[in-house]
């Protein structure tokens, strides 16, 4: 199929009128595809820091270690918490404005936005996590390899995330722009 077909096939298709109420409704419920992966991604994330949260201090020698390296450690995983809860506060009020076209531009920027702190947050929670678990440890050869191979882990899992969002991003910034176009 020609691209030329595809958008006269595109044109003519009837739009189904909604209702005002209809369309506040499905802006409140957020079921966009690439919003639900976020929400889940979210729910996940705090879940898990919340229970590594819990056990740290027990079965980690959190009370072994100064009170500054917990302090440390509990701020750096605190940090990535508030900012997914302040994500799921964020997508439950996504479209804002009088013109959907700046609407959606706001919310394109504002996800970038939220998209390059995730990533700072998570470098923070990276870093505080090293200093925790590397506190007062004499480092031999295999110690420092193995922290190398730790380091490279959390190298692919923070581009495994940039990469994630780079793709939601574009996801999106190609549904605007396809929006418009068709209009």
């Amino acid at each position: 199929m020609e691209i030329d077909d595809l958008k006269s096939d595109w044109n003519a298709v009837q739009s189904i009128p909604k209702s005002e109420e209809t369309l506040l409704l499905m802006l409140q419920e957020n079921k966009h595809p690439v919003l639900k992966s976020i929400r889940k991604q979210i729910v996940i994330e705090v879940m898990a820091w919340s229970l590594f949260l819990m056990v740290y201090y027990s079965m980690f020698d959190g009370a072994e270690k100064p009170i500054w390296v917990n302090l440390v450690l509990i701020s750096t995983l605190l940090m990535p918490i508030l900012h997914s809860i302040y994500g799921y506060h964020y997508n439950k009020y996504l479209a804002n404005g009088s013109n959907i076209k700046v609407a959606l531009e706001r919310l394109y920027y504002s996800l970038k936005k939220y998209a390059l702190i995730a990533i700072i947050s998570r470098i923070g929670f990276v870093c505080g996590l090293l200093l925790f678990f590397s506190y007062n440890i004499h480092f031999t050869t295999a110690k420092y390899f193995l922290l190398v191979f730790i380091i490279i882990v959390f190298l692919i899992q923070l581009l495994g995330l940039y990469r994630i969002w780079r793709k939601r991003l574009s996801m999106l910034k190609s549904m605007i722009v396809t929006f418009f176009d068709s209009q």
